[in-house]
C-alpha cells in the first residue's frame, strides 16, 4: 500500500478545446458529454483497447508473412482478414452460448474446434461421432440448430 505522497499522479493532455470549428456539427449533447471530466478518464483508460483487434488478428494467424514479395504477401494479409472477419462473426452468431465472444481465435481453437471426433460415412449421410461430455460441453444440438439457421443480413443506415 502507497503512501498519498507516494503515489504517482497522472496527467492527462487532450485537444479537446483546441479547434472550436471540429464541434461545430457535433451534437451539443455529444460535446457537452465529451468535455465531462469522467468521459475524458473513461476515453484515457481505454486508449488501447483499439489494438485488441490486431492482437487477435495475429492469434488466428501469423505476425509475419511469408513471402518476400508484396503482391504475395498482400494476397496472404487479404485473406487472412476475410478469415478474421469470418470467424468473429461465426463466434457471435453460433458459438456465444459456448465460449465467450471476447475470446481470442487460440480460445476456440482449443475449446470447439480441437477435439476428438470420429467421422462416420454411411449410406444415409455423413455422421460425427463425439464423446458424450463434449456433446453436453459444446451443446452440440444447439449449434446445429444456429448453423442450419442463419441469422439475418440486415443493413444499418446512418
Amino acid at each position: 500500500m502507497l503512501l498519498d505522497f507516494a503515489r504517482p499522479d497522472n496527467v492527462i493532455i487532450t485537444n479537446i478545446g483546441a479547434r472550436q470549428s471540429v464541434r461545430l456539427n457535433c451534437d451539443p449533447k455529444m460535446v457537452k458529454c465529451l468535455l465531462k471530466n469522467e468521459t475524458i478518464i473513461r476515453n484515457h483508460h481505454q486508449r488501447g483497447a483499439d489494438e485488441l483487434p490486431h492482437r487477435g488478428l495475429k492469434d488466428l494467424g501469423f505476425e509475419e508473412l511469408p513471402f518476400l514479395r508484396f503482391g504475395a504477401n498482400n494476397a496472404v494479409y487479404y485473406c487472412m482478414v476475410i478469415t478474421f472477419f469470418l470467424s468473429e462473426t461465426f463466434k457471435e452468431d453460433v458459438l456465444r452460448d459456448v465460449v465467450s465472444v471476447k475470446s481470442y481465435a487460440s480460445t476456440v481453437r482449443r475449446k470447439v474446434l480441437d477435439i476428438a471426433a470420429k467421422v462416420v460415412k454411411t449410406g444415409r449421410g455423413t455422421i460425427l461421432k463425439v464423446g458424450v461430455s463434449i456433446y453436453k460441453e459444446l451443446r452440440m444440438e444447439l449449434l446445429w440448430q444456429l448453423c442450419q439457421s442463419p441469422p439475418p443480413i440486415v443493413a444499418e443506415h446512418c
